[in-house]
């Protein structure tokens, strides 16, 4: 065999399993930040130490000795350390686990192919380099340099691909819209929110299913793309009803959305401070949420949460019917009182203004579900459906997954309310814990992001409405809930009545050291790995 085939193989094939580890977990980071590439740089260049450890500097050293002992043994001994650090960052990655995995859809796989051409043509280059005779540091510098920066060659391979993508979108949403112009009949419900809106969603496609053919966008499938997909996949010729989940992160998407599906009905659950991060300030929160009120068709109907003022002061959109829910606010169409919970749930009443009342109990816990389950039933109501019927489904109703959900310990109850927590739902949360009889109080948490500017100001209130609810709480990331620990202080809370943990790994290890049979444990808030300290 030639030694530049036998130095070559020595040299790539190491260097090429190290980088496609950390191709691969780029790309999970990329796939977490929704492909963005700004919003994907900028978690890079805040988590540097993250996407570049100690293990980089080892080839370093094999790369120095080059200089000054040049020969073949240098080369295998560079091939045995990148071995090595592979090793390393795969039973790291192992180890650490992630709570949502990189999902190999059509888009990553192109991405990896375009990411893979590009390290393959450095490869060819590389080959025929050590093939020469002589000392070939330049290129196992570049080799080098390539790996260490592998997050940022992804980052290019995005940028490359872009114009691609955006083409295949178009068409998507081409198919799409065309799938449901050839649905005449069928009714859309648009529904957004700061908050509620896959519980109100999933609550009413349940209440409508008793008496529709019903199809809601999955899970949290509340983007064009994620919208477009369930159009193309899902819908059916014998649908009746679409329920759609419109999430936004920037002025424009929810009127993107609505240009595609056209609905006639709109719910509009709440308007809050949650992605101040990248909206900037409250005003463009209203106005991008405003947006599906906007775009209802004339003479559409528009369900809106009267209890929140910043709905309240959104302007009245002419040739439209308002139906106002609510609890507390006046002149309301729909409204939800005698409110009381206890460890099966909650029971409550709803009253209409034409008269209508019912008497409902859920297994499902917090004022926001009463809201949630409050617009439902008012669209129900407004379709044609009875109380009785409504009240029914409600009784049957399952908590979504990790929104304020009762699970059973081996000795204590959980409320799990770890799905994308925000100021309104975690002081709602909270009044649940306080409201719910239990050896001991206790409170696992991270705290709350994407606030902006406000972020310490409402994770410092969080913590402050904490110290006056939990008997003992667990805090997960040391800078993350600082404000949280900087409430305690001010509080007085007392040290030995919480604990910072690293991860939720710790925290949960502590919780077992900790809790005491009939406690009542609140997982408030999971942030996504992207937050990992």
């Amino acid at each position: 065999m030639h030694s530049g085939t036998i130095v070559a193989t020595a040299v790539l094939a190491p260097w090429l399993l190290y980088t496609i580890l950390k191709i691969n977990k780029a790309t999970h980071y990329l796939q977490l930040n929704g492909y963005f590439t700004g919003r994907y740089l900028c978690w890079v260049m805040g988590n540097l130490t993250r996407v570049m450890s100690w293990l980089d500097i080892l080839p370093l050293l094999s790369l120095a000795l080059l200089w000054l002992q040049p020969g073949n043994l240098v080369y295998f001994l560079w091939g045995l350390t990148y071995l090595i650090i592979s090793i390393g960052l795969y039973n790291t990655q192992r180890q650490t686990g992630v709570k949502k995995k990189l999902v190999y859809t059509s888009r990553v796989k192109r991405l990896l192919v375009l990411a893979g051409l590009l390290i393959a043509a450095l490869c060819v280059w590389a080959i025929q380099s050590l093939w020469l005779p002589g000392i070939h540091v330049e290129t196992l510098l570049v080799l080098y340099v390539t790996s260490l920066l592998a997050w940022f060659l992804l980052l290019l391979a995005n940028l490359l691909i872009w114009p691609l993508e955006k083409a295949i979108n178009y068409w998507y949403y081409q198919d799409a819209e065309q799938i449901l112009a050839d649905h005449s009949t069928l009714k859309v419900i648009g529904i957004t929110g700061s908050y509620g809106k896959t519980s109100t969603k999933n609550f009413l496609n349940r209440i409508l299913a008793a008496r529709f053919n019903v199809l809601a966008t999955p899970e949290s499938y509340n983007t064009t793309m994620g919208v477009i997909l369930t159009t193309r996949t899902r819908l059916k010729s014998t649908d009746e009803v679409f329920i759609v989940e419109m999430g936004a992160r920037k002025k424009g998407d929810i009127k993107e959305i609505c240009d595609l599906v056209r609905p006639s009905m709109g719910i509009l659950t709440a308007i809050g401070e949650q992605h101040l991060e990248t909206f900037k300030d409250l005003a463009n929160i209203k106005r991008t949420k405003f947006e599906l009120i906007q775009s209802l068709e004339k003479g559409g109907i528009a369900f809106v949460n009267w209890d929140d003022e910043n709905i309240r002061s959104l302007p009245v959109v002419p040739g439209i019917r308002y139906v106002r829910y609510g609890i507390m606010a006046d002149d309301l169409d729909y409204r939800a009182g005698s409110i009381q919970y206890d460890a099966r749930g909650s029971v409550f009443t709803i009253c209409s203004r034409t008269g209508q009342k019912g008497v409902f109990r859920t297994r499902l816990l917090g004022r926001h579900n009463i809201y949630n389950i409050l617009a439902a039933t008012a669209v129900a109501s407004e379709l044609g459906m009875d109380m009785a019927s409504i009240a029914l489904a409600v009784r049957n109703l399952s908590p979504v997954e990790h929104r304020l959900e009762m699970k059973r310990g081996k000795d204590y109850l959980i409320i799990a309310d770890a799905f994308n927590s925000n100021p309104i739902g975690s002081k709602m949360a909270l009044e649940v814990l306080s409201k719910m009889e239990g050896s001991m109080k206790i409170m696992i948490t991270p705290g709350m992001v994407e606030l902006g500017s406000r972020q310490y100001e409402l994770n410092y209130e969080f913590g402050r409405l904490a110290a006056e609810v939990c008997d003992y709480v667990i805090l997960v990331g040391p800078r993350q809930t600082q404000p949280i620990q900087d409430a305690f202080k001010e509080a007085f809370y007392p040290p030995e009545q919480y604990f910072v943990a690293r991860n939720l790994n710790q925290a949960l290890q502590h919780l077992n050291d900790i809790v005491k049979p009939g406690s009542i444990v609140l997982f408030e808030n999971d942030l996504p790995d992207t937050y990992n300290e």
